[in-house]
């Protein structure tokens, strides 16, 4: 019986002439998965200093073994590492749509979400590629994965490099859509698979990711509470109805003015993909990008289809619509009108004051227990930088 070509592919004893010879090069590895980065990544100045490469690279098991990425590296055209993720951290900043991470069955497919950053001043790569080292198996009769076996043409462990990715672009500088003193970004940006960060949208067959950067802002009052009062009254957060701002001059292209407030702590109700964002605000901003602003309070929206704004200009007020458990401000800046149909842009707040990080959010968000920002790190007065995951800020 003839064997399939491919069984045969990664055996180089046979004795044939040179010029007949059919096999790879050294470079070229049967990987059994395909990698590919489902957006070139745009650089955006964060808040701890560093220059951050955020983006996504999707994996497709295109065979019928189980395949394990064990490590992936950030690399540039000469191979020199800019970053890694391996073990529990590779797990941690992967999901996978047909198994349990970091393992891709036959036929699966995974998304790994990559943070790469740079010291300020450093140079940047033209192009970012992927190296890959994994771990394949095979299934065994009842679907499960077993050693792949030293009879086999290919190796069980293996590593190749792949996905060249362009880098350029820059952040969009806006400013801040509210004032005030102890704002918390929540599911920010950028080296945990947050809400945001792990949302992939596919939407007319494509993948999207429109909250890539996308902040949920809430406010601490002085005590370092998030509420006062029982959890379930919009009362009881004092910055509930807060005005939120125009980051930018601009034109409004999208809004929404139709959903109810929904109770504070309670699983959202008659959510669709129409109201997802509760009553809401798209602002063309310029050069490709559009400013949107979520969950307002209805009827509190000050602006209509058409309207021309200026940069500080009061839109609505913060509102608890939508998709939401409690009051905040969905923020994010994206390359389209449409908050689904879209993919989030970088951009950077022109100033605000950085007052350190919250380390226990949980517990003012869920309990409403005073909590104290840790300040040891994001600190002090900041220009053209990207609040950082659950940093608390001041606005002037």
């Amino acid at each position: 019986m003839l064997r399939h070509f491919a069984y045969l592919i990664a055996l180089a004893t046979l004795p044939v002439a040179p010029a007949a010879a059919q096999s790879l090069k050294a470079d070229e590895i049967v990987s059994s998965i395909a990698v590919a980065a489902i957006n070139p990544p745009i650089p955006v100045p964060g808040a701890d200093g560093r220059v951050h490469l955020a983006y996504e690279l999707h994996i497709d098991n295109n065979s019928r073994l189980f395949v394990t990425p064990d490590k992936i590296e950030a690399v540039d055209a000469d191979g020199k590492v800019l970053g890694m993720l391996d073990g529990d951290a590779l797990t941690a900043m992967m999901t996978s749509f047909s198994g349990k991470p970091p393992l891709i069955p036959p036929g699966g497919t995974a998304t790994v979400f990559m943070d790469v950053s740079f010291a300020e001043g450093e140079a940047l790569p033209e192009t970012v590629y992927a190296r890959v080292t994994a771990t394949r198996e095979l299934a065994d009769g009842k679907g499960n994965p077993v050693p792949l076996g030293k009879d086999q043409p290919v190796p069980a462990t293996y590593t190749f490099t792949g996905a060249p990715t362009p880098v350029s672009g820059k952040a969009v500088v806006v400013a801040p859509p509210l004032k005030g003193k102890h704002w918390v970004a929540v599911n920010g940006c950028c080296g945990t698979v947050t809400s945001h960060r792990g949302e992939i949208m596919p939407v007319n067959g494509q993948m999207r990711l429109p909250e890539r950067f996308a902040i949920d802002w809430v406010k601490l009052d002085d005590k370092g509470q998030v509420f006062t009062g029982k959890a379930d009254q919009l009362s009881s957060y004092a910055y509930y109805g807060t005005e939120v701002l125009s980051v930018a001059d601009g034109t409004v292209v999208n809004l929404y003015n139709e959903a109810d407030e929904q109770v504070p702590g309670e699983d959202p109700k008659g959510i669709t993909t129409e109201n997802i964002g509760g009553n809401m605000i798209v602002v063309d901003i310029g050069n490709g990008a559009f400013a949107f602003y979520a969950h307002l309070q209805r009827d509190s929206l000050k602006v209509k289809l058409g309207d021309k704004v200026k940069a500080g200009q009061p839109l609505a007020l913060l509102g608890n619509t939508g998709n939401s458990t409690g009051p905040h401000l969905h923020f994010h800046v994206m390359d389209g009108p449409s908050p689904l149909d879209a993919n989030g842009l970088p951009f950077t707040f022109n100033s605000f004051a950085g007052e350190g990080v919250l380390v226990d959010q949980d517990e003012a968000m869920e309990d409403g227990k005073p909590v104290k920002p840790d300040t040891t790190r994001l600190t002090g007065k900041m220009q053209a930088r990207l609040p950082l995951n659950n940093q608390v800020v001041t606005f002037d």
